[in-house]
């Protein structure tokens, strides 16, 4: 039923509904400028000035620390400006306004932890987005550790969110420095949800 759910949720994001005269306009994706959000992340997180961030600079950004393995292209175990740039730009290029993402908490282990049952989930843009973006309502998580963020005021109060990196906080827990790439190809590759491992 969820799958279902989510399928009906990107065909609404992704085309307009109607016809006639009295079509809606298409929902429109942010201006993201590939080139401006790669420099504020070396401005931000590099910290070395060697044009990349390397695994402690990514500390301080677990946004883009999440999908630091797809990102690196050149599997040197740093993401340089270059590969930023290109990532953005996949977010260009797939099209997407806006995703109903599914973000899932795990343990180590890969089990729901207790401690964030119930609680709420709520995910604000790194500030490499340079204001773009908007913070998501707080998102309840569920049993299985799952949520469904979305962001308020959306074009035609639509749900869902648009691509970006994120910082996550579950209100009430101990759980800090958490981060998500909301992106389809940031995804793991067998779960239709982001997999975010949290540590205590």
């Amino acid at each position: 039923m969820k799958k279902i759910t989510m399928i009906f949720c990107g065909l609404v994001l992704l085309v307009s509904v109607g016809c006639g005269p009295s079509k809606p306009p298409a929902v429109i994706a942010p201006s993201f400028d590939p080139a401006a959000i790669a420099a504020k992340s070396m401005e931000l997180y590099d910290k070395n000035g060697d044009k990349k961030l390397d695994a402690e600079e990514l500390k301080a950004t677990p946004a883009i620390a999440f999908s630091a393995k797809t990102i690196d292209t050149d599997g040197d175990g740093a993401i340089s400006e270059a590969e930023i740039s290109a990532r953005i730009q996949g977010w260009i290029d797939m099209k997407v306004a806006l995703t109903c993402p599914i973000v899932k908490f795990v343990d180590k282990s890969g089990k729901t932890p207790k401690d964030v049952r119930g609680k709420s989930a709520v995910l604000t843009p790194d500030p490499v987005m340079g204001g773009i973006l908007k913070t998501s309502d707080p998102a309840q998580i569920d049993d299985n550790g799952q949520c469904n963020p979305s962001t308020p005021g959306n074009q035609d109060n639509l749900g869902g969110m648009a691509y970006g990196f994120y910082s996550v906080e579950i209100q009430g827990s101990k759980y800090k420095n958490l981060g998500v790439e909301i992106y389809d190809g940031a995804k793991e590759t067998d779960m239709d949800s982001f997999v975010i491992t949290v540590k205590k």
